[in-house]
């Protein structure tokens, strides 16, 4: 009976102190979210539910959203928040506010945002006012996930941003390097025969650097008597150089053989003839001068006047810049690829017909490069592997010519981008 008394006192008792506590009840409307980062900022919204408010004066009392600081591990730079302290008269049932997480592509590990609500006196606004909250969710916990990138979902329609690998000049990247490439393997198609494979490059080739040359020249005719003279000789090394660019359309269809393919293996060879233009632009120099120079003298017996050369002069270091072009018709060719979840290796050879429009040096070092139309028999190699995950690509190429030996080596690394995500390289355009 006591028991049942003491009780029922409580109960009754119950809110007339809370009347007297100051006793809300406001509170998130979760306790913890997740995002990824973006290449873009991102607006999230932060809800507040407010279910109950037992204060003497409401008009007496101010509410904040603020960031735990001590506990948050994401930087202030890469974020905005800021939440006005509102009076709790003007508090609606669901506040929204929100926060603005900036566009970020580095790699990095989880962060976190905690955000507190808090409550101050009006008179000041600094002084935290003593009011109980009975809200479940009084704390948000905001995890920041690091950008992820896409895996790609196949390669058949993949573009290629990079740059190319010089290794005259030592291992580093220089210029852009850039593809789309299209394959279309014969088991997509219907009758499972035929496909075809279609790539649009430009690439720069490792650079051609030649000192074979040597310059042998006159610079003194020295009178010793009537009879004898002295001629010095002079003989230096002469190095040029030239870098040529290509921008390229090739196009091969794939011919299935039955012979060395199985429904089951990830490994396929087809017969694949070629159709190539290539547009070459050549830029180098020519009559830069390396080492010392090696001098030589000698006595001659007769008249000075009767010796056939003179003194020459230096000739000097020249520069230029030549349009090429080549048209390969491919009668040999096979491809082989390999594809699968973790890796996609693709290797083309081709043989064939050749038709060059090249400069060329025969005239020596006095005289411009000449540029002549000649038929040949070319080889090209290529080779492309891709990873899924980061899209990262390693390409080498070598071309050649059989009767006028002119070779051409490619080495680039790039990411490949799936042609539906090929407009974010372009987003501070298309974003305007």
């Amino acid at each position: 009976m006591k028991k049942t008394i003491l009780f029922c006192l409580s109960v009754f008792l119950f809110p007339i102190t809370l009347l007297s506590q100051n006793v809300v009840n406001i509170s998130f409307d979760t306790t913890a979210v997740k995002y990824s980062k973006a290449n873009k900022d991102q607006i999230i919204p932060i809800k507040l539910k407010i279910d109950s408010i037992v204060v003497d004066t409401l008009d007496n009392y101010l509410i904040s959203i603020e960031v735990d600081k001590a506990n948050s591990t994401l930087s202030n730079s890469e974020y905005d928040f800021f939440y006005r302290k509102t009076q709790l008269s003007k508090l609606n049932e669901e506040e929204t506010t929100y926060l603005t997480l900036k566009k970020d592509t580095l790699p990095d590990r989880d962060r976190k945002i905690i955000l507190d609500i808090k409550f101050y006196k009006n008179d000041t606004s600094r002084k935290i006012a003593e009011i109980a909250n009975i809200g479940i969710c009084k704390k948000l916990t905001i995890t920041v996930a690091p950008l992820v990138e896409p895996e790609l979902k196949g390669y058949e329609y993949l573009a290629y941003i990079g740059t190319n690998f010089d290794l005259v000049d030592g291992i580093q990247a220089k210029d852009l390097f850039f593809a789309a490439n299209i394959f279309s393997s014969p088991e997509r198609t219907k009758k499972k025969k035929v496909g075809f494979y279609l790539s649009l490059y430009g690439n720069r080739a490792i650079s051609q650097v030649d000192s074979s040359l040597i310059l042998d020249r006159v610079i003194a005719i020295d009178s010793l008597t009537e009879n004898s003279f002295r001629v010095v000789r002079e003989k230096r090394t002469v190095r040029s150089s030239q870098s040529t660019d290509n921008l390229g359309a090739y196009i091969s269809p794939l011919i299935k053989l039955k012979c060395l393919n199985t429904p089951s293996s990830e490994l396929k060879l087809y017969y694949s003839p070629s159709l190539e233009f290539v547009y070459r632009r050549t830029r180098g120099s020519i009559g830069d001068f390396v080492g010392t120079p090696k001098l030589d003298s000698i006595t001659v017996t007769g008249n000075i006047n009767d010796f056939p050369e003179r003194i020459q002069r230096l000739p000097e270091p020249r520069s230029f810049s030549l349009n090429e072009y080549s048209f390969n018709l491919g009668a040999v060719g096979l491809f082989l690829n390999l594809e699968n979840k973790r890796i996609s290796v693709r290797v083309h050879g081709s043989v064939g017909y050749a038709s060059n429009y090249f400069a060329s040096f025969d005239r020596g070092l006095d005289n411009p490069p000449s540029l002549r139309n000649e038929s040949d028999v070319f080889f090209t190699g290529r080779a492309w592997i891709t990873e899924p995950t980061s899209g990262i690509t390693l390409q080498a190429e070598v071309t050649n010519s059989l009767i006028n030996s002119r070779p051409f080596f490619v080495a680039t690394l790039s990411k490949a981008i799936d042609f539906k995500n090929l407009g974010s390289i372009f987003s501070p355009i298309t974003s305007r």
